[in-house]
């Protein structure tokens, strides 16, 4: 399909461009995702907000360009302003793309693309047929309704007052143990989301762990387990919401703004390939014999890269406030550069 795509896109753009479309809305669907990623990717692909509505089934879902949900919009006939397209089952569901231009060469192919999914994938996860993947994503999302979540947890065996946390783990990882798992579609490539009860045992070598919450907090757990996976690293593949303290702040910020000198310079260093790991030992230890012992190395082979990395970092990382420096702008780094794919 790769050497498909790049012979078409030499001789017809537009076609190549459409096909990649119908290829990403396809694997979607290999992939049994819920409604949200479709709309989620729909809107990342267009460049623009993107919207579901399907009032038979109570679903109302709105995501902007950079995959984050909005407000849903609960008024079907305001968005036929927009270019839209009716899911063609005759049940009035409706999905739209808010592009202020109006329509571009690829609209029409998306749009119908979209609905021809979301139609599909309705049967599969309605609320009233419901799979274990298509229950995690009512759960995970934070636009479902009561009834749906009722009825989700009862697919998943779960009690109404349940206490569970999101666990969070690259799609493609290996000798992955979870529970109640789902391959969700993130901003940040495809995710395994886990489900699992305060008192039940799961394992996976790189993760992320939410807060434990009631069923009504999945959304706000799955959101922390994610972003602690974005921050794990090769010397810390487990990261736990919890445990991140003050630095989960950092996932607050507005990452298209212009990076933090820190985080600029930090990325530069970057290139050598041990420098994350040699900072990130240096941040998390009080000496360089330690960080030394942390990285299985000679300590003189680390005094000499920390003077290397202090040099281009243009601050001290072996005292308190510099690794306090070095902790923040590693946590910013991934947060800006951690993409997941297939293989995890």
């Amino acid at each position: 399909m790769k050497e498909l795509l790049h012979r078409l896109s030499a001789l017809d753009e537009d076609a190549s461009a459409a096909l990649k479309i119908i290829t990403f809305f396809d694997t979607l669907l290999a992939q049994k995702a819920g409604l949200e990623p479709f709309v989620r990717g729909a809107a990342v692909l267009a460049g623009c907000p993107a919207g579901f509505a399907h009032p038979l089934h109570h679903i109302w879902l709105r995501v902007d360009a950079a995959g984050h949900a909005m407000p849903p919009v609960h008024d079907i006939e305001s968005v036929r302003s927009w270019p839209h397209h009716e899911l063609a089952d005759g049940s009035g569901g409706v999905v739209w793309l808010e592009r202020p231009a109006g329509e571009s060469a690829h609209d029409a192919v998306l749009l119908e693309r979209l609905a021809s999914c979301l139609h599909l994938t309705i049967e599969r996860v309605s609320p009233l047929d419901l799979d274990d993947a298509g229950a995690i994503e009512i759960l995970l999302s934070s636009t479902s309704t009561d009834d749906a979540r009722r009825k989700a947890s009862r697919r998943l065996r779960l009690r109404d007052a349940a206490t569970v946390r999101v666990v969070a783990v690259p799609a493609g990882a290996e000798d992955a143990s979870v529970p109640r798992s789902a391959v969700v579609a993130t901003p940040y490539g495809p995710v395994r989301a886990s489900i699992v009860g305060s008192s039940e045992d799961w394992a996976a070598p790189r993760h992320g762990v939410g807060s434990l919450v009631t069923l009504a907090g999945v959304p706000r757990s799955w959101d922390q387990a994610l972003l602690a996976l974005r921050v794990s690293s090769r010397l810390v593949p487990q990261v736990a919401w919890d445990e991140l303290g003050a630095l989960a702040a950092l996932g607050a910020l507005d990452l298209h703004d212009a990076p933090p000198p820190d985080v600029v310079r930090l990325g530069a260093a970057a290139r050598e390939p041990w420098a994350l790991d040699t900072l990130e030992a240096l941040a998390r230890t009080e000496s360089v014999r330690a960080a030394a012992q942390l990285l299985g190395l000679h300590h003189s082979t680390v005094q000499a890269r920390q003077a290397h990395l202090e040099e281009q970092l243009g601050f001290g990382v072996g005292t308190a406030p510099g690794r306090v420096r070095v902790a923040a702008a590693l946590v910013l780094h991934r947060l800006r550069t951690t993409r997941f794919d297939e293989s995890g």
